[in-house]
């Protein structure tokens, strides 16, 4: 006889743990069972946030997200206030931070995810860990879940394991597979949130870090702008202002990265100053120019960038084009995209299930009744800055309670 189960998650991150709770706290006679990929639940959990675990953000707003899903009512319902409540109840004492952002009081995620396992074994949730689902089928009213360790059955199956980022925490996207069986529609899905690669060779800029402005065009009409500090890698473009340009670039048909890096100082008002400094600085040569104001490897490559040689120059050699030149790519420093990195190196998933298809009141499916859909599996991704991480903790809250 296969073992039955009143609810089966699929999935022991944060949307199947919140789910979990959410429905036991309801029913406390149900039999549950979350079944984990991994030897642990949730492992990515631990990753969020640089292990800080970025629960909320006190300003979350439906213009955080993109894909076809409708986060609207998701996120009103469980609204930031909502769920620092949710884990207060659970023991979790919450600050909020510089713009918003929400940690745990002891800044580790690790503590986070220790109220998620003292609620699941106060409510007697069972977990089965190292457990792949491979196939699932209903007939009449009753699921048959295929798992690597044998067979089990449910009235209600929550699918919440998560999509292809951070493979090494166990994105694998299995279950668009199994959401594709089921009949769903899967959106095209690419890496997001992640570095961008670009063709400009900036091995030399490797380790920089600056302060600024970064935009997105797309054949020179602008698609979203970002502000804050950018990283440079040798070959990419990183820092979570250029991780939330990351999900528009796909879209993009010349995707290209403007920067500036004085973004409170007008083009003007920058070639007043270097005007001056050319002055100040006559006898040194042209590298002094901009030391005082970027780190040296950042004065170099803008030097580089305008064409301004030998270094050696001196300051006073420096005529009144190429200090407007200087001014200019200050401001307006343009790298053309070649591709976001992959899903190695992506916090989260653009696309997945196809969010019209799935109820955005209660997270159950419109193909399968019975089925309900959480987290990253569905085509919605949020901005950095805790807002994938809400909606996974909401939509696993919302679906334990519509069940």
């Amino acid at each position: 006889m296969k073992n039955f189960y009143d609810v089966i998650i699929v999935g022991g991150g944060a949307s199947g743990l919140a789910c979990a709770i959410s429905f036991k706290s309801k029913n406390k006679n149900a039999k549950v069972c979350i079944i984990e990929r991994n030897n642990k639940i949730g492992k990515k959990l631990l990753t969020t946030g640089s292990g800080r675990c970025n629960l909320t953000n006190a300003n979350i707003k439906k213009e955080n997200y993109l894909g076809s899903f409708d986060p609207d009512y998701i996120i009103n319902t469980v609204n930031t206030q909502n769920l620092i409540e949710f884990f207060n109840s659970l023991g979790l004492l919450c600050k909020e931070e510089r713009f918003g952002l929400y940690y745990p009081y002891s800044k580790q995620s690790s503590s986070v995810l220790e109220v998620l396992r003292l609620a699941v074994t106060k409510n007697n949730i069972e977990i089965i860990t190292e457990c792949d689902v491979t196939l699932i089928k209903k007939k009449d009213k009753l699921f048959s879940v295929k798992t690597t360790g044998g067979f089990l059955e449910c009235k209600n199956i929550v699918l919440c394991c998560g999509g292809k980022a951070s493979p090494s925490c166990g994105g694998y996207g299995g279950g668009l597979d199994l959401c594709r069986n089921l009949g769903h529609k899967i959106s095209p899905v690419s890496p997001a949130l992640c570095p961008v690669e670009v063709t400009k060779n900036i091995k030399n800029l490797k380790g920089v870090r600056s302060a600024g402005k970064v935009t997105l065009l797309d054949d020179g009409k602008e698609i979203k702008s970002e502000t804050g500090e950018i990283q440079f890698t040798d070959k990419t473009l990183s820092g979570i202002c250029v991780f939330n340009l990351s999900s528009h670039i796909n879209a993009c048909k010349k995707p290209v990265i403007k920067i500036s890096l004085m973004n409170d100082y007008s083009q003007k008002e920058i070639y007043n100053m270097l005007f001056d400094r050319k002055e100040i600085f006559k006898d040194e040569n042209v590298q002094a120019l901009l030391s005082g104001i970027f780190n040296f490897k950042l004065s170099n490559a803008i030097l580089k960038e305008c064409k301004i040689s030998p270094l050696s120059r001196k300051c006073s050699s420096l005529t009144d084009e190429e200090i407007k030149k200087l001014a200019f790519t200050i401001k307006n420093w343009c790298f053309e995209c070649r591709k976001v990195s992959d899903f190695s190196k992506a916090q989260v998933m653009a696309g997945g299930v196809y969010g019209k298809e799935i109820n955005n009141k209660t997270m159950e499916s419109k193909i399968v009744k019975g089925l309900y859909i959480c987290g990253e599996l569905i085509d919605i991704n949020g901005d950095c800055g805790g807002y994938n991480l809400h909606f996974a903790f909401a939509s696993g809250i919302i679906a334990g309670e519509s069940i």
